[in-house]
């Protein structure tokens, strides 16, 4: 068997692993162990499973001298019966994004929100009495399109402050979904008097799991609640499904208890060997296909498809409980100015399909906060109401949103 790794080797950083218990007992004992060199990042009391990783005082050039990762984890075999199984890590959903200093005077997110007609739908709804849960690297609380008011609850991992973002990314979404400038801020969102979760995660299983069922547990209160999720798996061919993740029975679970979930895309055309004007090949993976779940894909503001925007049908199109993606597009401009971080700053080829999940998000709020509806209520009125952009279902769905449409038709 190969040794388990305490640090990746490409990137130094900490490996995560998953220690799932065969009982309560076997878990609440486990508790306390003192582990002076293993971080515990998460510990999940529904699923029985805790996640650790190096302590950030080990040193990667002390390794020789400290115990191995298979000893610091041996005690959790041999006393407890525990299964030990590398954590899976998500990828964020980045491509070769360049990110630079504000342009003035090229389009920003008022741009796109006027190409969707969300300042139009905002005679009939600004999403106020909906919550929209940020799954992403936090967000950057200090800045006014996020004030106190406009926060609801947080999760983050052991130690760490969801309302600081460690990336950028995560602001970004928030920022395009329910930013207000009500108290000062540069931008408003699709839905401005939406309020906000910080669901702050490094995108490893343990944590996506953990999320969802704090979410779930949410949603079961009855109130409407969305999750915006920008975040995949960044590869060429279709993902293995891994037995060990619990990721994707937590999702359905929380989806069962009425949560409203959407998805980017992707960005991978381009990684498939897509050509930038081709409807194939299929590109979306996973638990993107599935039929209750919203799945955004990438337009620009000159109604064409950015090139790197996943095609479906889908990775399991044609299986039970998947459908055709992706459902919709949502655009974004080249050099589109946005928050990212503290600050905003211009993205030369857009925003990806990470700045299109975040609007279809920003839409279901406004539709809900104007006539509560179920499921797939909400859902057929963002995609009924789209406008075509006269390309094939595998490229747009049913065309880019149209905000003001949507509510004309919902309401």
């Amino acid at each position: 068997m190969k040794p388990r790794a305490m640090f990746e080797e490409e990137t130094g950083e900490p490996v995560r692993y998953k220690i799932r218990f065969p009982d309560e007992e076997a878990f609440e004992a486990a508790q306390a162990e003192e582990t002076p060199l293993l971080a515990v990042p998460v510990q999940n009391d529904k699923r029985q499973f805790i996640s650790v990783q190096a302590r950030p005082v080990v040193a990667r050039g002390r390794q020789a001298e400290l115990p191995s990762m298979d000893e610091l984890l041996r005690v959790y075999e041999t006393e407890f019966g525990a299964e030990i199984v590398e954590d899976r890590r998500y990828d964020l959903e980045r491509f070769d994004l360049e990110i630079v200093d504000e342009i003035e005077g090229e389009p920003s997110l008022d741009d796109v929100l006027h190409a969707i007609g969300a300042p139009q739908a905002w005679r009939a709804s600004r999403g106020a009495g909906v919550t929209i849960a940020i799954v992403d690297t936090g967000i950057d609380g200090s800045r006014p399109e996020f004030p106190q008011a406009k926060r609801r609850d947080h999760w983050a991992p052991v130690g760490e402050n969801a309302w600081q973002d460690y990336h950028g990314h995560g602001t970004m979404a928030a920022c395009i979904a329910a930013a207000t400038r009500v108290d000062g801020g540069e931008f408003d969102g699709v839905a401005p008097d939406a309020t906000l979760i910080s669901c702050r995660t490094h995108f490893f299983d343990s944590e996506l799991t953990s999320i969802y069922d704090f979410l779930g547990d949410l949603t079961s209160h009855g109130e409407p609640l969305i999750a915006s999720n920008s975040f995949g798996i960044k590869s060429a061919d279709p993902p293995e499904l891994r037995p060990a993740d619990d990721f994707p029975n937590a999702l359905a679970e929380a989806i069962e208890k009425g949560l409203l979930v959407c998805f980017s895309a992707g960005n991978n055309h381009e990684l498939v060997g897509g050509a930038a004007d081709a409807c194939e090949p299929t590109s979306i993976w996973a638990y993107k296909c599935r039929d209750d779940v919203l799945t955004v894909a990438a337009s620009r503001l000159d109604r064409t498809m950015w090139s790197y925007s996943s095609r479906g049908p889908g990775q399991h199109h044609g299986e039970p409980g998947m459908a055709q993606k992706p459902d919709v597009a949502a655009p974004s401009p080249p050099n589109g100015r946005i928050l990212w971080g503290g600050s905003p700053r211009s993205f030369p080829i857009g925003w990806g399909t990470s700045g299109s999940c975040p609007q279809a998000a920003g839409l279901l709020a406004l539709l809900a906060a104007a006539r509560p509806a179920g499921r797939d209520d909400l859902f057929q009125a963002v995609r009924s109401s789209a406008r075509s952009l006269g390309l094939g279902a595998n490229c747009q769905g049913t065309g880019q949103l149209d905000c003001e449409k949507a509510l004309q038709q919902h309401v």
